[in-house]
């Protein structure tokens, strides 16, 4: 007969845990049994309610063999009944509290009975000295009396306090335990194993959050910061990870690839030509060879897929050409070539073609293409009249190509490159096996590429994981525990930004560049400036070498003073035959005086001009002089004291010269005070006032 042992995971330490990025955790728990000679079975309690029953693994036998491992998550009482449980600890608690309420009222009865018993004598049946003696007997007797009421009654205060805190700890704590695992193991002699249980549970996440701590030297802004690397892990998954060493991963437990991907098979074939249901016009929609109107126009067929007799006459050979008679006469030279798509009212030959209302076709000798109704063929198109033929048959041109047939019937035949949005598709297609009848082909992307390993960092192209050093508690509360990870010391490019426009003041920009081996993940950063909290901003990933922003405060040393003024309109005349225009000169003015005892050594000023979308509106500008002839990217140096200016650089698709935002770049003296000024002007048409306002944002 097997011997059973039973164990509360609770008793037992958990040696490690993983977090994953996908709400998991792998845990890892140790414990140490004492097993018979022959078979054992271990029965396990109180695992957490969210375990992954199919996740457990067993291993540490040694010599044992594993017969058998079954998980379940029981919905039963049972596992509160256990010793350790919260509901038992308080139930043990209160069954404490009541038989000391019970003692403390047998006290109290004692007490009240010895008082009605001193009641009832009196000096007529006891001697003095018998009273005296009784006297000291019941003060002795009372005092002992309530001694031990006090002490009872602290007892039961201590319960009560007790209780209290382990309800608070059961309301504070998330999650449930009512999984179980029952292993069976054999073993050839009596021996102690070290057994270690892993399993996957739900309900726990982290997320990266850092400190950047920069400070001052003497007044000015050290280049040196430091970036405290933290992450915050939350769990409930209804166990206590107490005293265990946690592993931060960015991998997704559930999406692990469990297979190499298959390799297909890649050719090339031409593209499907437009169809009914393509973005071409409503009238002019190239069509596929089997379809009925695709031979032709609506009275006649087109070209070589005219190889039955016509519709509407005979055949007639002009001039020693084989040709067939379309609808009403119209006549076409067959060709031996493949036929393009014909519109819903003509079709389109490869050569500019000219026809009559009814028919006749012919090919041009004219350079100049012929124009239809409703659009204009571009070279190697036609244009096909209301009832006309087809003409000379081309290639048919992939689908998606860009081009677009003209309405009543003028078509691109000139094959054109691939779309973008289908490259985009290519590109953008994952490397995943279809079936083998999926006819569709897509582009494999190339692997991302492997950023280096460093020391205490593991990086694979899946994941990277983060060992936090030590040991950690993470209580199953469901609240944010912060575990650093790692301290680390940067260099930093310190810059002062004014946009005075906006606000005049100017701020510190720390730019940071990532030194060390670390990939630092996305997250919140707190700013914090000679002790002292300055603002919260977020990073995106970012790897070993690259750089990023934050800012710093303002700096109250250093002021600004902003002017902008708009000249009287000036009004010209442009004769009897044109409008009359307005010219408005706008100034702007900006001081920048450096008080620090030390330069400024990266002072950026930026300024926006209008930019117009309206032709009745022009902007002309003045000054900075140069920056109208510079392109974005492109430093325009003024004078000779280092001043520069270039339009702001273009992030995302935002900034830069089509949105009129530039930039002044300079070095300010101790003490010093600089100047700029930028002048444009507008030149409005007609009586209209125009005045100067800020773009909506986009949402």
């Amino acid at each position: 007969m097997a011997s059973v042992i039973t164990v509360q995971a609770a008793a037992h330490p958990i040696k490690s845990v993983t977090v994953f990025k996908s709400s998991k955790a792998e845990v890892v728990r140790t414990f140490s049994l004492n097993f018979s000679k022959g078979q054992n079975k271990v029965q396990i309690r109180g695992l957490p309610s969210t375990i992954d029953t199919h996740s457990v693994r067993v291993s540490g036998l040694g010599e044992a063999r594993l017969f058998d491992v079954v998980c379940t998550v029981g919905g039963s009482k049972a596992a509160s009944y256990a010793s350790d449980s919260s509901s038992e600890i308080i139930r043990t608690l209160i069954a404490k509290k009541l038989a000391l309420e019970s003692e403390r009222a047998t006290r109290e009865q004692e007490s009240q009975l010895l008082l009605k018993y001193a009641q009832t004598l009196s000096g007529e049946h006891v001697t003095p000295t018998q009273m005296g003696q009784f006297l000291e007997s019941y003060v002795e007797m009372e005092r002992n009396n309530l001694n031990a009421r006090t002490e009872l009654n602290e007892k039961i205060v201590e319960i009560n306090r007790q209780i209290e805190a382990e309800q608070h700890k059961t309301s504070s704590k998330q999650g449930t335990a009512h999984g179980q695992v029952d292993i069976v193991i054999t073993a050839d002699e009596d021996t102690t194993i070290e057994l270690k249980l892993t399993y996957i549970v739900s309900g726990a996440q982290w997320k990266p959050i850092y400190e950047l701590h920069a400070s001052t030297e003497n007044g000015k802004p050290s280049s040196c910061v430091t970036l405290h690397y933290r992450a915050r892990v939350m769990q409930s998954t209804g166990e206590d990870w107490t005293n265990a060493a946690l592993t931060l991963s960015t991998i997704a437990s559930d999406t692990i690839v469990r297979r190499i991907p298959q390799l297909r098979t890649i050719t090339m074939r031409p593209k499907a030509p437009y169809t009914h249901f393509s973005q071409a016009p409503a009238f002019g929609l190239p069509m596929k060879a089997n379809n009925v109107m695709a031979s032709g126009g609506l009275f006649g067929a087109n070209g070589a897929a005219a190889q039955s007799a016509p519709r509407f006459g005979a055949s007639v050979i002009p001039f020693g050409s084989k040709v067939v008679q379309q609808g009403f006469g119209a006549l076409v030279q067959q060709q031996q070539q493949q036929q393009t798509g014909s519109g819903l009212f003509g079709s389109a030959p490869a050569q500019p073609t000219t026809f009559s209302a009814f028919g006749a076709a012919g090919t041009t000798q004219s350079s100049q293409p012929f124009s239809s109704i409703f659009g204009q063929p571009q070279p190697e198109q036609m244009s096909s009249g209301a009832f006309g033929g087809g003409g000379q048959g081309t290639q048919i041109p992939p689908s998606g190509a860009g081009q677009r047939p003209q309405l009543f019937g003028a078509a691109s035949a000139t094959p054109q490159a691939p779309s973008a949005a289908y490259e985009a598709e290519l590109a953008a297609a994952e490397a995943i096996p279809l079936p083998e009848e999926d006819d569709d082909f897509e582009a494999v992307p190339t692997p991302g590429a492997i950023t280096e390993p460093t020391t205490i960092v593991s990086e694979t192209p899946m994941a990277i994981s983060f060992s936090v050093h030590g040991e950690t508690t993470i209580p199953s509360d469901g609240v944010d525990h912060q575990v650093s990870v790692a301290l680390l010391p940067f260099e930093a490019k310190i810059s002062y930004i004014t946009v005075p426009r906006m606000d005049p003041r100017v701020f510190l920009q720390c730019e940071v560049k990532n030194s060390s081996e670390y990939r630092l993940l996305a997250g919140v950063v707190t700013v914090i400036f000679d002790d002292s909290y300055v603002s919260k901003t977020s990073i995106n990933d970012i790897g070993t070498g690259d750089n990023f922003e934050c800012t710093l405060g303002d700096d109250t040393s250093t002021k600004v003073t902003y002017a902008h003024t708009a000249g009287k309109a000036v009004k010209s005349t442009g004769g009897a035959f044109a409008e009359t225009s307005n010219t408005t000169t706008y100034t702007t003015k900006i001081s920048v005086h450096n008080k620090h005892p030390f330069p400024l050594t990266d002072l950026i000023v930026r300024e926006g001009l209008p930019v117009l979308e309206d032709t009745r509106a022009k902007v002309v500008l003045r000054k900075p002089a140069g920056l109208a002839d510079a392109r974005d990217g492109e430093v325009f140096h003024i004078g000779n004291e280092g001043l520069r200016v270039a339009w702001e650089k273009v992030i995302d698709g935002k900034g830069g010269e089509k949105e009129g935002k530039f930039e002044w770049r300079w070095k300010v003296g101790a003490g010093a005070k600089i100047n700029l000024e930028a002048e444009w002007e507008v030149k409005v048409t007609g009586d209209t006032s125009w005045i100067e306002a800020f773009k909506q944002l986009s949402v």
